[in-house]
């Protein structure tokens, strides 16, 4: 009875092994867990470029609407620099996503804008709109632009902000919602190689007290 449990238990671990060893099924998970380190270099597609990102950590700014109330919009600076040798094109979208399963787009917001650029005086800096188109190679072509996000709940911990158009590269998988008489080349998801950086706001009022983000992680992603 025990040595056809063990051999039963030794089965089970053998099985277990080979799963973890089989490359489809890695490939596959490392995509699920959107890992592109993970990911089967020859599953990846597109142009092997990526802009050097730097970016400051988000910011709040209250902002006084035009009704008199006051509200508390984020945003955050960021440069990108061309490291390829010919120009890229650079074309930013910015998503932040809450824990509270709130999703704000970047936009220009035209009040918020200008009262950025006053207060960190930076002289060349770029709305959402202005930062799309090229980008030439080397430090002294970077471009500077900034991130405006309309106010949070005020229940928000934790926010990731996706940052897109920074990488060439994508994967493809098969669309689970495409019809069975869909081309074979239109039942596939493009993902797209994609930043994202994650922060916690610290206490349960920081939208009155404009208490800092705290940085909780950065990776790449794949959506």
């Amino acid at each position: 009875m025990y040595g056809v449990a063990a051999v039963l238990v030794a089965l089970l671990a053998s099985l277990a092994a080979a799963q973890d060893t089989d490359p489809v099924k890695a490939a596959v998970r490392a995509v699920e867990q959107s890992d592109p380190d993970a990911v089967d270099p020859n599953l990846i597609k597109g142009e092997v470029w990526t802009f050097d990102f730097r970016f400051d950590h988000p910011q709040p700014l209250v902002v006084t609407t035009p009704g008199g109330e006051k509200e508390v919009y984020w945003y955050l600076v960021y440069t990108v620099t061309s490291r390829a040798p010919e120009e890229k094109t650079y074309i930013p979208t910015f998503t932040l996503f809450s824990d509270t399963a709130s999703v704000r787009r970047a936009g220009v917001f035209p009040t918020v804008f200008e009262a950025v650029k006053s207060s960190r005086k930076i002289r060349f800096l770029e709305n959402a709109v202005q930062m799309h188109g090229k980008v030439l190679p080397g430090d002294d072509n970077a471009r500077t632009g900034v991130a405006i996000f309309a106010p949070l709940d005020r229940d928000t911990d934790r926010f990731t902000i996706f940052c897109e158009g920074l990488s060439g590269q994508y994967i493809e998988r098969p669309d689970p919602k495409a019809k069975p008489d869909t081309p074979a080349d239109e039942k596939v998801v493009r993902l797209r190689k994609t930043l994202a950086i994650t922060y916690k706001l610290p206490g349960d009022r920081w939208w009155l007290n404009q208490d800092q983000p705290i940085f909780v992680s950065k990776k790449w992603t794949w959506r």
